[in-house]
């Protein structure tokens, strides 16, 4: 049966405990990502403490957070987006809980924020990703993502580019 699913954006500070589960598992999932691609181990902690203390950033007018829940109010997913200046925006912090999987969740909350970030007026949108994420890099892909450099205003230190892939998306006006 598939689950009821609704799409919301953070008008203001979400829930931080709920937040900071979701960020959880997600760095959870990226530490082991970036480890099979032999990159270095982090501390999951600190990174989610670093992204609960810049929640501003991605909240507007600067940013949005799109939530999915179901029915119940439950949590199964989020995207981050920031504006990078006043023609670009980043995507960040993908994450579909394991139990809504493959019913197209990845690709509605990316769509979200493509549409959002061009309503803000961004004509360009960056993402990174880890190298071997196959299903992240294919749903780029699909969406109409190209390879490129690390772009300005990427906030991972230089040392990981070798384990990173940089997508771009050009996206004009409406």
């Amino acid at each position: 049966m598939p689950l009821d699913i609704t799409l919301s954006f953070a008008q203001d500070t979400p829930d931080l405990e709920e937040l900071s589960d979701v960020l959880t598992e997600y760095y959870g999932q990226i530490q082991e990502r970036l480890m099979n691609v032999g990159g270095p181990r982090f501390s999951i902690e600190q990174e989610v403490q670093q992204g609960i203390e810049s929640i501003d950033t991605f909240l507007p007018p600067n940013g949005a957070i799109v939530f999915a829940r179901d029915s119940s109010g439950f949590l199964l997913g989020c995207g981050f987006m920031r504006l990078l200046d006043a023609n670009r925006a980043e995507l960040k912090r993908l994450y579909v809980r394991d139990l809504a999987r493959g019913l197209g969740l990845g690709r509605s909350l990316i769509e979200q924020r493509i549409a959002k970030a061009r309503e803000m007026g961004a004509t360009t949108i960056y993402a990174d990703t880890i190298r071997g994420n196959s299903s992240m890099l294919a749903l780029y892909d699909r969406l109409g993502f190209s390879s490129t450099t690390r772009y300005d205003g990427n906030p991972h230190d230089a040392a990981m580019d070798p384990y990173l892939v940089f997508r771009k998306l050009e996206i004009g006006t409406t």
